[in-house]
């Protein structure tokens, strides 16, 4: 007797096939996916290193800014090349927009090739911090004055050649005090002989408002002793531009002080206006300088000396001797001492002068964030 068996096909094999199939495909879904995960997180970290980059362009621009950009021309622009570290590059571009206005484009690159790098720019809308002087004579003080000799206080406005000054403005007044009684006049300056200007002289209570000498529109007294490049104190003699080897200005010199005398040919330190600082009193003796002095004492200016710029004593101020020119305008807060007079004799000299003041003030001044929307992600 002969047993045929049944054919029973097995499942086995397929269902092997099968399960190799799924879990292959398991396999390539999990790499891809954690490839696509390293690759937008290696794309996250690029964008953010593009992005920094931008911001420390920016940063970086506005922390060393360069006081000789502040006298561009309206319209034009200059590139500057930063490379933070760790392979990113950021290029900013600084373009001036009007008078005191000026937008940085600031683009930061991260990574190489077409995939793996990446790109963002920023723009920051900056504006010169220009101190707002009230000046309403060309010597103003909140203490006594006594004016003497051949000196001459001067409230015409005054253009010096080289200056690039515009057409002269209205006059101020020669010399401003708080009343009559702090004004003292002798020798040829009787009968204010020696003052011109519009009134001849300015009397108001106003003059003895502190803030007057110590407030300047956004700008305190302690803004602009913060802004100032260099220290002077005690007596300083021959006061004068230098150059370097290379015929470069050398500002490094505590002496020089730029150079005002513009024509016919500019000087090496013709466009250096220093923001000058003595903690102290302070005495000059000669020659030659421009910018803003500020002085946290009394200023004694002896001889010789010739000065283009805003002076601001929270002291007093005594010009006497010979050649003594302040070409701007000064303030004397007598605060150090109220009973001590300045002392204008000699044949000394304060002009007002509109041009230089706004010269020099522009060119000191520091530029800081537009308070409104100054940042913007462009892309």
């Amino acid at each position: 007797m002969t047993t045929t068996g049944r054919n029973r096909p097995g499942f086995a094999l397929g269902l092997a096939l099968m399960a190799i199939v799924i879990i292959g495909a398991m396999i390539v879904g999990a790499f891809f996916m954690s490839a696509q995960e390293y690759r937008v997180g290696r794309n996250a970290v690029t964008q953010a290193n593009a992005l920094a980059a931008a911001e420390y362009g920016q940063d970086t621009t506005l922390s060393g800014w360069n006081k000789a950009w502040n006298k561009l021309a309206i319209g034009s622009t200059i590139v500057r090349t930063y490379a933070p570290g760790g392979g990113v590059v950021d290029t900013v571009r600084i373009t001036k927009l009007d008078s005191l206005s000026y937008l940085v484009v600031s683009e930061g690159q991260s990574g190489t090739g077409v995939r793996a790098g990446a790109r963002r720019r920023t723009g920051l809308l900056l504006r010169l911090q220009i101190p707002q002087f009230t000046m309403p004579g060309a010597m103003t003080t909140r203490g006594n004055v006594v004016i003497g000799g051949a000196t001459s206080l001067l409230g015409k406005d005054t253009s010096f050649a080289g200056w690039d000054c515009p057409p002269a403005g209205a006059a101020i007044a020669g010399v401003a005090v708080t009343d009559t009684q702090k004004l003292s006049l002798g020798g040829k300056c009787k009968q204010m002989s020696c003052i011109s200007g519009s009134p001849l002289a300015y009397i108001n209570p106003s003059v003895g408002d502190t803030s007057v000498y110590f407030n300047y529109g956004g700008l305190k007294w302690p803004d602009l002793v913060a802004m100032a490049e260099k220290s002077v104190s005690g007596t300083l003699t021959g006061v004068a531009p230098s150059i370097n080897l290379d015929l470069s200005c050398n500002t490094g010199d505590l002496k020089n002080w730029g150079d005002p005398n513009k024509s016919p040919v500019k000087g090496a330190c013709a466009d250096y206006y220093p923001i000058l600082y003595a903690p102290g009193d302070l005495t000059i003796n000669g020659n030659v300088g421009q910018g803003m002095l500020l002085v946290g004492g009394n200023l004694n200016i002896q001889g010789g000396f010739n000065f283009y710029g805003p002076v601001i004593a929270r002291g007093t101020v005594k010009l006497t001797g010979t050649g003594n020119h302040v070409n701007g305008g000064i303030m004397a807060a007598s605060v150090i001492d109220s009973t001590t007079s300045s002392t204008l004799l000699g044949n000394s000299s304060i002009q007002y002068s509109r041009c230089t003041l706004n010269t020099v003030l522009r060119s000191t001044a520091n530029p800081s964030r537009t308070r409104d929307r100054s940042w913007i992600d462009l892309y």
